[in-house]
């Protein structure tokens, strides 16, 4: 990997001030970047973008460096005005969730541009920044964590063609903080959040279906409807995919899953969301599942079960009597209903 050009920005939104910091004074500075970009390219959590236009304060600015990667006196204005947008962003941000005892995380903003296996790509990050005072000669310093944990925010554009109309983005966020890639990189979603919920539950159910709607039906539907209320939890601010796997799948005591089955199966969904393209992390859309929550179950001749709700099947329950015969017992909140069947239990156990 080859630096083209770097620069490192404290940004403060609390007291509205940004702090140059010296990228020379920072002898690991190189190692981190390389450590940084690892961790992005490789991480699964990475979402897709594209720009809106070549015309938006951020992606204007980077390709006028990136034009004139020479040109200091350029590139120092260049990335001033983008810290500069970045801090009015994230004030504005503050003052939307302050009321919910939220805060922005501080920290700082790196610029780099750089050229990997002859593509030149340009990386913008969110990450902590750590002062401490050198004990040799009591002088402060300023670094960067190791911890990937203290990575907040990325984006890296692909710049291979600087005369594109459009320019794609990897954006890796720990939160949603749709301020990032929304109000401050000014871009769009390949693939909105209700789009990834329908096609990740779609996905799932029907690997599901396939693998053990004839084997191991009580497996499937309890595993089902554990993945439809994790997927309309609202409570969680990010819907994590390998996350609702391992509660839903992993950690399930099966009852008519083997282990090898279990495995092969624990393997096929861990693939689903490159195969059926559709991110790992996202905004859960639970109104974009809503109709899935339907289900019809054949009962006997001229009586089909209709479920609205998949934690409604938790009211049902199915037994044997001592002559073979099979029942559904289905607990009811309707007196009306129930009245209308009151004396049905009496009449079969005359017979």
């Amino acid at each position: 990997m080859e630096i083209i050009t770097q620069a490192v920005r404290v940004i403060d939104y609390e007291n509205d001030r940004i702090q140059k910091r010296n990228v020379n004074e920072m002898p690991k500075f190189r190692d981190y970047i390389e450590q940084l970009i690892g961790h992005v390219s490789n991480n699964v959590s990475i979402r897709e973008y594209h720009t809106q236009s070549t015309g938006t304060e951020v992606v204007a600015q980077i390709l006028e460096i990136a034009q004139s990667p020479e040109d200091t006196g350029l590139i120092e204005e260049k990335i001033d005005a983008i810290a500069g947008r970045l801090i009015r962003k994230e004030q504005e941000a503050q003052e939307r969730v302050g009321h919910m005892n939220i805060r922005v995380q501080k920290g700082s903003l790196l610029f780099v541009l750089f050229q990997e296996n002859q593509s030149r790509k340009c990386i913008l990050a969110k990450v902590e920044h750590t002062g401490f005072f050198d004990e040799a000669d009591y002088s402060e310093k300023f670094g960067f964590s190791k911890d990937t944990k203290k990575i907040w925010k990325t984006c890296i554009f692909n710049l291979d063609d600087l005369n594109a109309d459009q320019f794609q983005a990897k954006v890796y966020s720990d939160t949603v903080a749709k301020y990032w890639w929304h109000d401050f990189l000014e871009l769009e979603e390949c693939q909105n959040d209700a789009t990834n919920t329908a096609k990740a539950y779609k996905a799932v159910e029907k690997c599901l279906n396939r693998n053990l709607k004839k084997t191991a039906p009580y497996d499937n539907r309890i595993i089902q409807t554990a993945m439809y209320s994790y997927m309309s939890n609202t409570s969680q601010e990010m819907f994590d995919y390998d996350d609702m796997l391992k509660k839903i799948f992993t950690e399930y005591a099966a009852n008519d899953i083997s282990d090898d089955k279990k495995h092969e199966l624990s393997e096929k969904l861990s693939r689903l969301p490159e195969e059926k393209g559709f991110d790992r992390r996202f905004q859960s859309v639970p109104d974009a599942i809503k109709k899935k929550a339907k289900r019809t179950y054949k009962v006997t001749a001229g009586i089909e079960l209709k479920i609205s709700d998949l934690e409604n099947e938790n009211d049902i329950w199915a037994y044997e009597d001592n002559y073979g015969r099979k029942y559904l017992r289905i607990r009811l909140s309707n007196e009306q209903t129930f009245q209308t069947f009151a004396h049905s239990d009496e009449e079969n156990r005359e017979e």
